[in-house]
């Protein structure tokens, strides 16, 4: 009898800890629930171009029982896990600061385009509800462009060969413009940086994936001006920086940087030394940030509480690192070895053009940028100029 007694208290002991984990699941799913249909509402009037299938916590945690594989991406953990006999990506969110609600709304409306990372469903049981994608064989563009790899890796010379690094700024532009200007009003991306480009290893494709930063511009607004300045040093639009204005020139000016490093192979800690900084405590904040993970992975991750903690004087800081790079120098003295050694001087022409264009759009004034959807068709000209180089 004592033995069944035990048996019986432990039972229910389980029994209550299971009480207790669903109604902690369920009042986690009312309250990500809310806030996912609200974000909907206000992008599309709650219309979802694509349906999100809902996974509950169980099926989240048998789908990443067995997982060895994993991917960090933008401050997330990607997991390989396997969903109704399919093998997927299942993200878990690491910054708290970001709106994750948000970031399912938005991917939902934009999974039906190649270059995004398509979402399969999610949960909302967990505190952070959990993202479930398509699953690629791929590698971020960060890991790609500035980490050392085998250079005798045929596949990693081929991801970076000049063709492909234009394909790369295409599709990357292409999914910015979808943004700018195919919902109600324009939703600015504010994050744009190689940690969040996915580069699908078989088809070469670039897919975006993280929109949890994003911010909508009020109806018949051409601007919205923010509380702080959140973001990725060497990324942020100068107006941005010194006056919290958001236009749709703040992402233009990330993705001319951005472009910027396609061409160099540079991170934004080499862009910084040779900016030649004339202020020795901004240039050592920057730097310390910038190598936590691999000399600039995860400084995006720990922005705002350098913010709070204001470390870093924003208005003081360098405001265009590709202008002081630049200086004089020819694009064949400043454009990545790998590219010159796969085509040399034939290619020059387009270089230069290229080059004009990361100018314009890393000018200091957004007035003088171009907009997205105008950079995405200089991008497309040029790389149809190589095309037709190629096939002569």
């Amino acid at each position: 009898m004592p033995f069944f007694r035990g048996l019986l208290t432990r039972k229910k002991l389980f029994s209550s800890a299971s009480a207790e984990r669903r109604k902690k699941e369920h009042d986690c799913y009312l309250q990500n629930g809310s806030c996912v249909l609200e974000e909907l509402l206000a992008l599309c009037d709650g219309n979802c171009r694509i349906p999100i299938h809902y996974y509950t916590a169980i099926e989240i945690d048998n789908a990443i029982r067995h997982s060895n594989s994993k991917m960090d991406v933008a401050g997330m953990s990607m997991v390989t896990g396997l969903l109704d006999n399919r093998t997927v990506l299942v993200r878990f969110n690491k910054r708290s600061s970001s709106n994750i609600h948000r970031d399912i709304a938005i991917t939902a409306q934009m999974s039906h385009l190649k270059n995004v990372l398509r979402l399969v469903g999610c949960c909302l049981e967990f505190e952070q509800p959990v993202m479930v994608y398509e699953y690629v064989e791929g590698i971020s563009l960060f890991d790609l462009l500035f980490k050392k790899g085998n250079p005798y890796d045929q596949t990693r010379k081929s991801l970076l060969s000049w063709g492909n690094r234009l394909r790369v700024a295409r599709d990357v532009a292409s999914a910015i413009v979808f943004l700018h200007t195919e919902f109600t009003t324009p939703i600015i991306h504010k994050f744009i940086n190689p940690s969040i480009v996915i580069i699908d290893e078989k088809s070469s494709v670039a897919k975006i994936v993280d929109f949890s930063n994003s911010i909508s511009l009020p109806p018949g607004e051409l601007k919205v001006v923010a509380d702080h300045v959140s973001g990725r040093i060497g990324y942020l639009d100068p107006e941005y920086l010194q006056q919290c204005i958001i236009t749709q020139k703040t992402d233009v000016y990330s993705f001319g940087i951005l472009l910027f490093q396609l061409l160099t192979g540079k991170d934004m800690n080499s862009i910084s030394r040779r900016a030649d900084f004339t202020n020795s405590k901004e240039r050592i904040d920057f730097e310390e940030d910038a190598k936590s993970n691999t000399e600039e992975g995860s400084a995006m991750n720990r922005l705002d509480s350098i913010i709070l903690e204001e470390t870093i004087d924003f208005k003081n800081l360098p405001i265009n690192f590709v202008d002081r790079y630049i200086k004089e120098d020819n694009v064949m003295d400043i454009a990545d070895p790998i590219i010159l050694e796969e085509h040399g001087i034939e290619i020059q022409q387009q270089l230069e053009d290229y080059l004009d264009l990361v100018k314009k759009c890393t000018a200091d004034k957004g007035d003088d940028r171009p907009y997205m959807i105008h950079v995405a068709r200089e991008l497309i000209r040029i790389e149809k100029c190589f095309r037709a180089l190629s096939l002569g």
